[in-house]
């Protein structure tokens, strides 16, 4: 529990810098929703932009001149924001004693190498909890900002959650990559390639008009934005980033405990 307690400490100047920038990022974002939601500006410039440039704004097939469909994009920002941040959260959690020289600190305790990383993870993922939380959260005040008759509760419970299994799916990776590698810059690398990977996959997937099971290595386009406003979480995906999530943490364990701390 101590070290439990210590990992929340370490992490939360971290967490209250993303939160103040996640904070920022809904509310602006909404209110420049607010001053061209009536007049339809937006939807006719977005209509006149090349798919190849929608694919990378992330919207493909969303109506930005509704509430919900303006909201599902402010989200696919949100996914990579916190896509980011989980991989810092997922390779910090193994390798910040090794980059720090506390190793010897941390793991001489009376502990198993396996309780301690776990411990780590678990506040590993509570921050990415209250990451996701907090997200959701302030998109909600910042509608209720618009006093729009509009509801879109639901959307904004489900677009957090699937939030949250993504960047869960990437915190077990991160972390695996750490606890795979020699070195701990070789896990952060391995890191931001798999998040650079993804994104790029991702607007290859929203370029093309039939991607088909293309979908399965797509972790950004798991939970699609139509879904999403339709009020909709696919099970099957949820799974499949449940399964991936477990398997690297799964692996994470198992790594780590042959790996050369030193």
């Amino acid at each position: 529990m101590n070290i439990l307690l210590r990992e929340q400490r370490a992490g939360r100047k971290a967490l209250l810098f993303w939160l103040l920038g996640m904070f920022v990022l809904c509310f602006v974002g909404i209110i420049k929703y607010q001053s061209y939601s009536g007049s339809g500006s937006m939807t006719e410039l977005i209509a006149s932009f090349p798919r190849v440039v929608l694919a990378v704004m992330g919207a493909v097939g969303v109506d930005v001149a509704t509430l919900g469909g303006y909201t599902a994009l402010m989200f696919y920002y949100i996914l990579i924001c916190t896509v980011i941040y989980a991989v810092h959260l997922g390779a910090s959690a193994v390798s910040r004693e090794s980059i720090d020289k506390t190793y010897e600190f941390v793991f001489t305790k009376p502990r198993s190498r396996a309780r301690i990383l776990a411990l780590k993870l678990i506040s590993a993922y509570l921050d990415l909890f209250l990451f996701c939380v907090f997200s959701g959260i302030f998109t909600a005040l910042a509608v209720v900002y618009l006093n729009t008759p509009e509801t879109i509760t639901l959307q904004i419970v489900l677009s957090s959650l699937s939030v949250f299994l993504i960047g869960a799916g990437f915190t077990a990776l991160s972390a695996f990559f750490a606890a795979a590698a020699s070195q701990p810059e070789r896990g952060m690398l391995y890191s931001n390639l798999a998040f650079l990977y993804a994104f790029l996959l991702g607007i290859f997937y929203n370029m093309l008009e039939h991607p088909g099971v293309l979908r399965l290595i797509a972790p950004f386009n798991y939970f699609s934005p139509a879904d999403l406003i339709a009020e909709k979480l696919d099970p099957i995906y949820a799974a499949v980033t449940l399964f991936l999530t477990a398997a690297f943490l799964y692996g994470t364990l198992r790594m780590f405990q042959k790996k050369d701390l030193t």
